[in-house]
């Protein structure tokens, strides 16, 4: 009975498709905001990168945010377009903030990009403002493209 689960469980690991390809990260370990607003917003039970985006993901929700934490509205929309690319597993806040630098404001701009040449402006960007310590490659360029085209939570 127990082999018989485990191998069904496998079964559904590898063949259902999945929709979560977050990286999530708790506000206390990154520097993406304030730590008074991290602080506040630990204190209202958003702990982390994926249910701050979730605040986020809509104008509504972006311009109540700006007026109750005193975030400029402008601040607010580039942090939640951070977000929105911290969806994809191995988009961390440096390389959110790298494709942001290079051009890509979203994650339909990062679907539509070219491999090749949005390789060429990330390491470009990342010599000259040193945001990671890993110059990025081509298979992880392509891994990026590939996985914003399934992420399902756009901003709106």
């Amino acid at each position: 009975m127990k082999k018989t689960f485990f191998f069904i469980l496998l079964f559904l690991l590898f063949t259902i498709p999945s929709t979560a390809f977050a990286s999530h990260y708790d506000l206390d370990d990154i520097d993406i905001i304030p730590a008074e607003i991290t602080q506040k917003l630990t204190a209202a039970n958003v702990s982390n990168t994926e249910e701050l985006f979730a605040m986020l993901m809509k104008k509504s929700g972006r311009d109540e945010f700006s007026a109750k934490y005193g975030m400029p509205a402008d601040e607010v929309e580039k942090l939640a377009k951070k977000l929105e690319l911290m969806q994809i597993v191995g988009v961390g806040p440096k390389a959110a903030t790298l494709l942001q630098l290079s051009g890509i404001q979203s994650l339909k701009a990062l679907t539509e990009a070219s491999p090749n040449e949005l390789l060429d402006t990330l390491q470009r960007v990342n010599r000259e403002q040193n945001i990671t310590g890993v110059q990025p490659d081509l298979t992880v360029v392509r891994d990026w493209i590939e996985k914003s085209r399934k992420v399902v939570n756009h901003m709106q």
